[in-house]
């Protein structure tokens, strides 16, 4: 059984506020949990309310093998956990700079 550590939607329409659990990769989103580990709320103005978490548990979870969400990793990483398994997004390819007005007219050929 593969376990992943992600959030589970709860509240109403426009007011949503998310479960941390312990879940069956196969399960649905919001399907039957393994465990529950925490809560996050967005809308929380108070930072050490938004995230409130069993961290030894996630700990736990974490060096058996659960794979966390993007999500997840980030709300662990800003709360102290540290893991090889912690996926966070890569930073993107930074774009190339326009080329300046002048050298686009010499490169282009004449006719």
């Amino acid at each position: 059984m593969s376990v992943k550590l992600r959030l589970k939607r709860m509240g109403r329409s426009n007011r949503a506020f998310f479960r941390l659990s312990a879940i069956d990769s196969r399960k649905a989103r919001d399907g039957r949990i393994i465990e529950e580990l925490g809560h996050y709320d967005p809308r929380e103005t108070d930072q050490a309310k938004q995230f409130t978490a069993k961290l030894d548990r996630c700990k736990y979870w974490l060096d058996k093998g659960a794979v966390p969400s993007e999500t997840v990793s980030t709300l662990l990483k800003r709360n102290g956990i540290d893991h090889k398994s912690l996926n966070l997004p890569k930073p993107g390819k930074p774009k190339a700079a326009p080329a300046a007005e002048g050298e686009k007219k010499e490169a282009a050929p004449s006719a």
